[in-house]
């Protein structure tokens, strides 16, 4: 307790209690306000519902309707999906056609358009209104891959009169545009004008963004003209833009200019830097120096963080206005900046030198030291036969292994035959095995083969052998040949590395087939490398051989050297989910990153669990008795944190509730923590408080 209040004091607390000015529960009167207090703790609102209930207080319908639309519209899918089960399941109300809807949008939201499918098979068809049919129409729209299901359903809504507003027209507006069907788009139109539906701001920007995609000018300047002046019409930024790279192809500068500074006034601040970028590019294809300048400009003063786009956007479209002076200027701001080098920006330069007939200024810009250093563009072979017999063999190795490096397969491939064909040098075994590889990824597997053969058998050693099977290894078509060559090196006592068992172990994915890999390693003293303890946990994994997987995991995987890829670790994970091992998968999905909604979704799952066996021990023992989970927000809650979903570990934070004599201090550590660590001294001092107040009260 000294430490704590000593750490209070250093940060200038002298009271708790006036920490958080937000309502409490304890005085909270209305469910109005337990609702309140509970958003403003990110705690769950379902357990604040079901104890309104139980001390015999009515819920009111349409507070629990705000409550799932206020949970939705702030991205709490998960809570709102819940809330809307438990407002079905407790019979709150008699569901309308909008409970419904909503809880199909969030189904399809949280778990998927397969599980929302089956919940529109289960609501009443007195139920399917317009609302419900439209939700799930909007589903269908998202993707192309449903078309099909999206008309029928469409259809359907035609059948029963349920055309009557414009968001069914929408959806399926949004899919044909993405096609760019022009005729189903006027076809919808057609029916929403013989149903006596007017469009809205959604129907007026798909048209027009169809308009500008097929470059009909004519046809998206009438539809402008006839919806611009409607009240409630509102053109979106994205939409002008569109517009305006329709005018630039018509060659209507002058319309093109004046719908880019319509443009301007619609971006919002969040898209400013995509905005800029098409602003530039479009102003320079209209022939405006000016406006390109003044964009850079605002670029410069309002995008923060400059990078490699900007740039190359900026030097296009001078280059388009035929300002080479400015381009100039601009290109030798960006080569003294600390950015990533992108050759695309000097190529670009000096094609626009080529373009004006200024070759030797194009030459010495490619051969310039802060270009050459980075990238080789000049065809390799005359180089080769000009001053490549001056070189010494170390630096011809070199020079191909910086091409290969660099991802420039094919001049190394030149570089390492002129080596054989001068013999400037004598060649090794590891000279044949890296044409052997180039080879290969050049021109196939098939000319890999021929030049294998050619290869004088005195220089076929491992690393020749290794890089034919890892060829082999690529498809399972090829696995005759992959174990042809690996008994064959065998026989040759060539397998005395991790690496040819692990390319054996990319074609056999039976676990069956794993052990007697391994068994052959362990006779000839091979250990795993990386790569082989990665295949072998993904394969017992993928056959949820938990136990296998944790045994070699014991043996192997916490080796010095050895690393696990993110793969492998949600293999694992899912695994661990398949067995029921809820809290060692939430525990895995912690380290991968982008597993926010998995570890979400088996935490859900653990606490259904939980609460089953809850009631199970409330039937056997008198009086409640609550089960001891600190373990499980423990991990979690660290598990989100490490995902740096800070947000979604506050919101289970908020459902905790110690029990026991002792409190895990470990859990609201962890917060603290990351609190201390962001200079979030109000939640720092809030965490204490929540452990000096339990203390003190033990």
């Amino acid at each position: 307790m000294r430490i704590l209040l000593q750490h209070a004091t250093r940060y200038g607390i002298r009271s708790f209690g006036t920490l958080s000015s937000s309502p409490t529960v304890a005085s909270a009167q209305t469910l109005q306000h337990r609702i309140s207090d509970a958003l403003y703790r990110n705690a769950q609102i379902l357990p604040v519902l079901e104890h309104w209930r139980q001390q015999g207080n009515q819920v009111n319908p349409s507070h629990v309707r705000v409550i799932i639309k206020k949970l939705r519209d702030s991205n709490q899918s998960h809570q709102a999906l819940q809330v809307s089960e438990w407002m079905s399941r407790e019979r709150i109300c008699n569901l309308i056609p909008e409970d419904f809807a909503a809880r199909l949008h969030l189904i399809e939201n949280v778990v998927g358009l397969e599980e929302a499918e089956k919940f529109f098979e289960s609501i009443p068809k007195n139920a399917r209104d317009d609302s419900v049919y439209t939700t799930l129409l909007n589903s269908y729209a998202r993707s192309d891959k449903t078309l099909c299901k999206a008309e029928a359903t469409f259809l359907k809504m035609r059948e029963l009169g349920f055309l009557l507003r414009p968001y069914p027209f929408n959806a399926m507006m949004s899919l044909y545009c993405a096609l760019k069907d022009r005729d189903k788009v006027e076809e919808l139109l057609r029916e929403m004008k013989g149903n006596d539906v007017e469009p809205d701001s959604v129907t007026v920007n798909n048209v027009l963004k169809l308009y500008s995609a097929v470059c009909d000018v004519t046809a998206m300047e009438k539809f402008l003209n006839k919806w611009e002046a409607i009240h409630g019409i509102k053109l979106e930024w994205l939409t002008t833009l569109d517009m305006a790279k329709a005018y630039v192809r018509a060659r209507s500068s002058g319309k093109a200019v004046k719908m880019l500074r319509l443009t301007e006034k619609l971006v919002d601040d969040k898209s400013l830097k995509s905005a800029y970028d098409h602003l530039m590019k479009l102003y320079g294809e209209a022939g405006e120096k000016e406006e390109v300048l003044r964009i850079w400009n605002l670029y410069k003063k309002n995008i923060g963080k400059r990078d490699n786009d900007g740039y190359r956007t900026v030097i296009r479209s001078l280059l388009k206005v035929d300002d080479i002076v400015e381009a100039e200027k601009i290109y030798k701001v960006w080569e003294s900046l600390p950015l990533e080098f992108d050759i695309r920006i000097p190529t670009m330069l000096a094609s626009g030198y080529r373009d004006r007939g200024m070759t030797e200024m194009a030459e010495k810009l490619m051969s310039s030291k802060a270009v050459k250093d980075r990238r080789m563009n000049k065809p390799i072979t005359p180089l080769l036969e000009q001053w490549g017999h001056q070189m010494k063999q170390s630096d011809l190795k070199c020079l191909i292994k910086n091409l290969h490096d660099s991802n420039q397969f094919s001049k190394a491939l030149q570089v390492s035959e002129w080596m054989g064909e001068k013999r400037v040098s004598s060649l090794y075994s590891e000279d044949y095995a890296a044409r052997l590889y180039l080879t290969e990824n050049v021109l196939g597997l098939e000319e890999a083969e021929k030049y294998f053969e050619n290869i004088p058998e005195n220089m076929k050693d491992y690393s020749v052998y290794t890089a034919l099977l890892s060829f082999y290894a690529k498809s399972d078509k090829n696995m005759g040949k992959a174990m042809t060559t690996f008994k064959k090196m065998r026989e040759l006592g060539f397998l005395l590395k991790p690496s040819p068992f692990s390319l054996i172990l990319s074609l056999h994915k039976q676990s069956n087939m794993v052990e007697e890999i391994l068994r052959e390693m362990e006779e000839n003293n091979v250990d795993p490398d990386s790569l082989t303890v990665n295949k072998v946990l993904k394969i017992y994994a993928a056959e949820s051989k938990v136990e296998e997987m944790e045994m070699f995991m014991r043996q192997w995987g916490r080796g010095d050297g050895i690393k696990l890829d993110s793969g492998t670790v949600a293999a694992m994970a899912k695994a661990y989910a398949k067995a029921g091992s809820i809290k060692k998968a939430i525990e895995m999905y912690g380290d991968v990153a982008g597993c926010k909604r998995e570890v979400h979704l088996l935490w859900d799952k653990y606490m259904k669990t939980k609460e089953e066996e809850q009631k199970e021990a409330d039937k056997v023992k008198f009086g409640r008795t609550p089960l001891k989970i600190d373990d499980g927000y423990r991990i979690v809650i660290s598990s989100l944190l490490k995902l740096d979903d800070v947000q979604g570990a506050e919101k289970v934070y908020g459902e905790w509730i110690p029990s026991g004599p002792k409190l895990d201090v470990r859990i609201p550590g962890l917060l603290i923590s990351r609190f201390c660590t962001e200079g979030n001294a109000f939640k720092w001092s809030y965490g204490w408080k929540v452990i000096v107040d339990f203390t003190t009260t033990r």
